[in-house]
C-alpha cells in the first residue's frame, strides 16, 4: 500500500476501535481488528513486491476466487438461509468481502477475458450464497469500470453481475444484524452523537485515496473501481445488515480493504504495454511512448 491508503486503513480502524472500547465491546474485538491491519500490511506488501508477468496466471488468480465464491455458498457456514463465510482456525471469514475487491481492482488494469470469466463466476456463487451487498458491490464497481471502458470483457462481467444481484433481490435477508459488525453507524449515534459522527468520519477516510488520487492519475478508471467498490460496501451497510468496514468489527474487510490498496498502487509494467511509468533502480520514471526507440 502507499502511505495514504496505509494512513487511511490505520485511521479507520483506530477510529473504529475507539468506539468498541468506549460502547462496552469485547477486547477481543479490538484486538482482532488490530492483527487483520497489520497482517493485511504485510500481505499488501508482499504483493506489490511479487511480479506475476503472465497474464493468463493473473487472470486465472480471479477464476480461483470466483470459484471460492461458488464453493462458499456450497459448502461454507450456512445462517438463517445464507451461506457466506468459512471457518478458518476458530475464525468466521468471509472470503467474497476478502478477495472480491481485489479481484475487481486487478481487472480495471488488466481487462482480459479470463479475469471477465473469473467474476461472473463470482457472480454465480454471490447469487447463490445469496449475499446482496457483494453481488451489488460487485454490479456498481462494474458499471463505474464500464463508464470509462466499453469493452467486451467488462460488458459480459457487467451484465452477469447484473444478474447475480438481480438474483439475491428475489429473497428477502434475515441474517440478524451481530452487534458492533452490522448497523455500526445506527448504534454509533445511539450511544453518543459525536460517536456517530466519528464513525461517519471514519468510513469517509476509507474513501479518501479513490478521491484524492483519482483525479490526476492516468489510471481513472482504477480508482473509479476502487472508490466505487468501497463506497457500495460502505452503503449497503447503512441499508442492511452488511459487516460496516474497517470502523466496525470484521477481520474480512480489513483484510480486502488493503488487498484492494495493494492492487490500486500497484504500478503498469513495462511487458504488458501499458502506459504509465517503469521502475529503474527504485525510482519510478515516465514510460517512454509505445513505438518510442
Amino acid at each position: 500500500m502507499t502511505v495514504l491508503t496505509s494512513l487511511c486503513a490505520a485511521t479507520s480502524v483506530s477510529i473504529g476501535a475507539i468506539y468498541m472500547f468506549a460502547a462496552g465491546a469485547p477486547a477481543r474485538y479490538v484486538a482482532i481488528n488490530g492483527a487483520a491491519l497489520m497482517g493485511g500490511g504485510v500481505a499488501a506488501s508482499v504483493m506489490r513486491r511479487v511480479s506475476v508477468r503472465d497474464h493468463g496466471l493473473r487472470g486465472a488468480s480471479t477464476v480461483a476466487i470466483g470459484l471460492l465464491c461458488l464453493a462458499t455458498a456450497v459448502y461454507g457456514i450456512h445462517l438463517e438461509g445464507a451461506s457466506r463465510w468459512i471457518r478458518v482456525a476458530s475464525m468466521s471469514l468471509q472470503p467474497s468481502l476478502i478477495l472480491l475487491p481485489p479481484a475487481m481492482v486487478h481487472f480495471a488494469r488488466e481487462r482480459g477475458w479470463l479475469s471477465s470469466i473469473g467474476l461472473v463466476i463470482a457472480s454465480i456463487g454471490l447469487a447463490m450464497q445469496p449475499d446482496r451487498a457483494m453481488a451489488g458491490t460487485l454490479a456498481l464497481g462494474l458499471t463505474a469500470l464500464f463508464l470509462h471502458r466499453r469493452e467486451p470483457p467488462v460488458t459480459i462481467a457487467l451484465a452477469a453481475a447484473i444478474g447475480g444481484f438481480a438474483a439475491t433481490l428475489l429473497s428477502a435477508d434475515v441474517v440478524a444484524p451481530a452487534s458492533f459488525v452490522e448497523q455500526v453507524v445506527q448504534a454509533a449515534f445511539a450511544f453518543h452523537a459525536l460517536a456517530g459522527l466519528a464513525i461517519v468520519s471514519g468510513l469517509a477516510t476509507v474513501l479518501v485515496p479513490a478521491v484524492a488520487q483519482g483525479a490526476r492519475s492516468q489510471d481513472r478508471e482504477v480508482f473509479a473501481m476502487f472508490g466505487a467498490t468501497w463506497l457500495a460496501v460502505i452503503a449497503f451497510a447503512f441499508a442492511g445488515n452488511y459487516p460496516t468496514p474497517l470502523v466496525g468489527y470484521g477481520s474480512s474487510a480489513i483484510l480486502g480493504y488493503c488487498l484492494s490498496a495493494a492492487v490500486l498502487s500497484t504500478h503498469p509494467s513495462v511487458e504488458n504495454g501499458a502506459p504509465g511509468r517503469i521502475r529503474t533502480c527504485g525510482l519510478w520514471l515516465r514510460r517512454p511512448p509505445i513505438g518510442y526507440q
